[in-house]
């Protein structure tokens, strides 16, 4: 699924959520009735939240050009 942003709140947002899994991590990791399958679903949740905001954000970055020949595109 690929969206275009108009504005990076969207994206700062997301960010945002990353930083409040990362405080659930925490919290549930110094728990003493560790529960597994949650810190496991939550790891999952947090790699993929965070991969999707890294590749939002190359997406973001705007392409360099060159004047006359359009956008940079790697072979």
């Amino acid at each position: 699924m690929c969206y275009h942003f108009q504005s990076s709140d969207m994206l700062e947002w997301l960010k945002t959520q990353v930083r409040v899994i990362e405080a659930w991590r925490e919290d549930v990791a110094s728990r003493p009735d560790l529960d597994m399958e949650m810190i496991t679903r939550l790891e999952h949740h947090y790699q993929w939240l965070t991969a999707e905001v890294l590749n939002l954000e190359n997406r973001a970055q705007p392409r360099r050009s060159v004047a006359g020949f359009g956008a940079l595109h790697a072979v």
